[in-house]
């Protein structure tokens, strides 16, 4: 059994803006900050999968591909599930969100043929820390200051089928494989 996810990945050179957050944040109470190369943006959570399933699940997400990539913006700081009893500080997402919606539900709409769950309450969002507590009136003034802050944007070519170990030191995280996007130039994929 593995736990599997599918995520758009965070490019090396946004992640400079997000530890500073990260260190800006950590002072404000228990907290488990992500490792800056596991910050992504999940698409769809699987849970524990029986890795003789992987075979049927890239072969349901393949048609994923058929998506034009597409330009995506991070903005905005906030919380989960709010800020009286927060449990996730992220990075929200800004231009591209309607795609990554639809993207989303594509990614629900065929997974479903697969026995998996729809998520009716996903938020497109980079996870930067998972909180234990946290002093709400700090966190509060940060998140009032910050809810507009720009973290610029990139190129989203694609999507990840990701396995994730769980150890004592955290998750490693290993891409299962990748579905490429069609580049916005030519009806050819990228990478």
């Amino acid at each position: 059994m593995a736990r599997a996810f599918i995520a758009v990945p965070c490019p090396e050179e946004l992640r400079k803006g997000l530890i500073e957050i990260q260190d800006k944040i950590k002072g404000f109470g228990k907290m488990r900050l992500v490792e800056p190369e596991n910050i992504h943006m999940t698409l769809k959570f699987l849970g524990e999968v029986d890795e003789r399933r992987f075979g049927e699940i890239t072969n349901a997400l393949d048609s994923v591909s058929e998506n034009q990539g597409f330009e995506l913006s991070l903005k905005g700081v906030g919380v989960f599930p709010n800020k009286s009893y927060v449990r996730v500080i992220w990075v929200g997402v800004d231009n591209g969100q309607d795609t990554v919606m639809r993207i989303q539900k594509r990614i629900d709409d065929v997974l479903v043929s697969c026995g998996f769950n729809r998520d009716n309450r996903f938020h497109p969002h980079f996870t930067l820390a998972r909180v234990k507590s946290v002093d709400k009136s700090k966190l509060g003034k940060y998140l009032e200051d910050n809810s507009g802050l720009e973290l610029g944007g990139f190129y989203v070519n694609g999507v990840d089928l990701m396995e994730s170990l769980l150890s004592p030191k955290g998750p490693t995280y290993s891409v299962i494989k990748t579905f490429k996007f069609f580049s916005r130039t030519s009806n050819k994929h990228t990478r």
